[in-house]
């Protein structure tokens, strides 16, 4: 019945005389095509061209860093073409997994250096929140990107989690839910389509759903309380996406291993039935570990259709398999026309509403103007979001032209840009500075002995310390306990997630950045020379570190 009624909506999709195809005119083969979101570059989407054109493709994901601005725009562009030749003309149309802060961020695509979610969740604004949203969107539309996987709307309540951190507003579910709710609208206004993920909640588990399946013991009532409040907020706000979790929750439902991407009773029956929510359910990638361990992308393309997904994203997952496997599930009796019905159904709808139906498409222009508020923004969020954990008065930093500053910095190898623009500016503020940039989270222990050694002279060092998950911190722990079992001031700077506070508390002063953004690192800089006075608190708790809420709000 449920199908049935969505049918019915066409009208409201298809207007008369607009180019929005009626459903029940597809084919199977164009019908399979348009639930299909697959990971592209130049090269594959040439490799696809034949595809698109002949409407057996719908929409792409922008691969990692592969386009700058200029160039996804030209891209969007050529795929809109390309769609147009098909028999129906249905649009193409991109998303990209942008988040914003330092993780999960397309950073050749222009968008401003806005920090993460946590460091909102740090300064508590829904407005910064908002603003942020609004304006990656508008950069992200300029682009030719429709749809954004952000935000994450998961509750960081497990200090352990490895894949979620500082990607989440925090840990408490009140303000992950007024936060997300501000971010979803910005989004909606910035002219992108939002997708909350990753429900029901990704944020209390010590497993990473790209390697394996996590799972969930909780009650209905523990998620009631925690995971899903962040969910209902968004859906309550008309939130037009969402993307569910690679994880089983049998509280809701599932079957003992059963992923929610798979399960209908959660998505179907809990989502959409119980939350009520009605938009567009993309899956996540069905190539991760969670899935591909037990499925093959084929298997699973079929068997998340069946459960209520509207789109199907594959990373590196085979495509033409798994298209081939829906058409023959369709035209096998396994997967009925009408869930392939209601899926396009909303799709096209969603492709109307964002524009895309009509002549030549041109993304909108983000103009110089935008463009210097976006950067004057990021920098206002990042210094309201800078927490100064704990202070004995060493920070503002006050030495001597002829005194010895130490800075050694733990960091990925993705930073390393980052990194020399950070220590650039600490140099320019005092220039005896010693700078050891170990390029590495886990460095080797004759590397740290070396360092410590070098440094055990200056008046006052300053630890950069890194956390992702469960990263390796035996290094990082190792050289601050030397450094201040010997005596030296150390001024500890947690540069990703906040739970490395654990390994620091021998330090003076302990300064949490939420991410090795441009904007967080130049607020962190202001704050220990005393250009701006801290203001943001801690979003989570840090067990044996500090408690949430901790944070000095002017420096002594």
């Amino acid at each position: 019945m449920k199908i049935v009624a969505l049918l019915l909506l066409i009208a409201v999709v298809a207007p008369a005389g607009a180019a929005v195809p009626d459903v029940r005119a597809l084919s199977v083969e164009e019908l399979a095509g348009q639930v299909f979101m697959i990971a592209i570059d130049t090269d594959i989407a040439n490799a696809r061209r034949d595809d698109i054109q002949a409407g057996r493709l719908g929409g792409a994901l922008l691969r990692w860093d592969r386009f700058s601005a200029e160039e996804a725009r030209e891209f969007s562009k050529k795929m809109h073409a390309w769609s147009r030749r098909s028999p129906h003309k249905i649009p193409f149309w991109l998303s990209a997994d942008h988040e914003g802060g330092a993780t999960f961020t397309q950073r050749r695509l222009g968008v401003a250096p806005f920090p993460g979610n946590m460091a909102f969740g740090a300064a508590d604004s829904a407005a910064f929140a908002h603003d942020a949203a609004k304006s990656a969107a508008r950069a992200l539309r300029s682009a030719g990107v429709q749809i954004d996987f952000a935000p994450a709307l998961d509750v960081n309540s497990n200090p352990l989690n490895p894949i979620i951190g500082v990607r989440s507003f925090g840990e408490d579910p009140a303000r992950v839910a007024r936060l997300g709710r501000a971010a979803v609208l910005g989004y909606r206004e910035g002219g992108v389509i939002a997708t909350i993920k990753h429900f029901p909640g990704h944020g209390d588990t010590s497993d990473d759903s790209h390697l394996g399946l996590p799972v969930s013991t909780k009650t209905l009532e523990e998620l009631e309380a925690t995971e899903l409040v962040p969910f209902r907020a968004a859906i309550a706000a008309g939130s037009d996406a969402v993307m569910p979790a690679h994880m089983v929750f049998p509280a809701l439902g599932a079957q003992a291993d059963q992923p929610v991407t798979l399960s209908s009773a959660v998505i179907d029956g809990f989502l959409r039935g119980r939350l009520g929510f009605k938009g567009l359910v993309f899956s996540d990638s069905l190539d991760m570990g969670a899935i591909v361990k037990v499925y093959s992308s084929s298997q699973a393309a079929v068997s998340a259709l069946l459960a209520g997904n509207d789109v199907l994203l594959l990373g590196k997952g085979d495509y033409p398999s798994s298209y081939a496997a829906v058409v023959e599930a369709v035209n096998g009796g396994r997967l009925p026309r009408a869930r392939l019905e209601a899926a396009v159904t909303r799709i096209l709808r969603a492709k109307k509403k964002l524009g895309l139906f009509g002549g030549a498409w041109l993304p909108p222009t983000l103009s110089k103007k935008e463009a210097r508020a976006a950067l004057s923004l990021a920098k206002r969020s990042a210094q309201a979001a800078v927490t100064v954990a704990r202070n004995d008065g060493t920070i503002p930093l006050k030495l001597l032209p002829e005194r010895t500053l130490g800075l050694a910095i733990f960091r990925s190898a993705r930073f390393n840009d980052e990194t020399q623009r950070f220590a650039a500016e600490i140099v320019k503020r005092h220039p005896r500075t010693d700078v050891v940039d170990f390029a590495s989270v886990a460095p080797s222990t004759a590397a740290v002995d070396a360092a410590v050694a070098r440094l055990s002279s200056a008046s006052v060092v300053i630890v950069g310390t890194y956390q992702f998950g469960p990263s390796p911190l035996d290094a990082q722990a190792r050289m601050l306990s030397a450094l201040t079992a010997g005596g030296v001031p150390v001024v500890a700077l947690s540069l990703m997630n906040p739970y490395d506070l654990a390994i620091s508390t021998g330090a003076r002063a302990n300064i949490c950045a939420y991410g090795m953004t441009d904007s967080s690192l130049a607020a962190a800089v202001r704050i220990l020379f005393g250009e701006i006075r801290p203001s943001g608190r801690l979003p989570v708790s840090v067990p044996g570190g500090a408690s949430r809420g901790a944070g000095v709000t002017q420096s002594r």
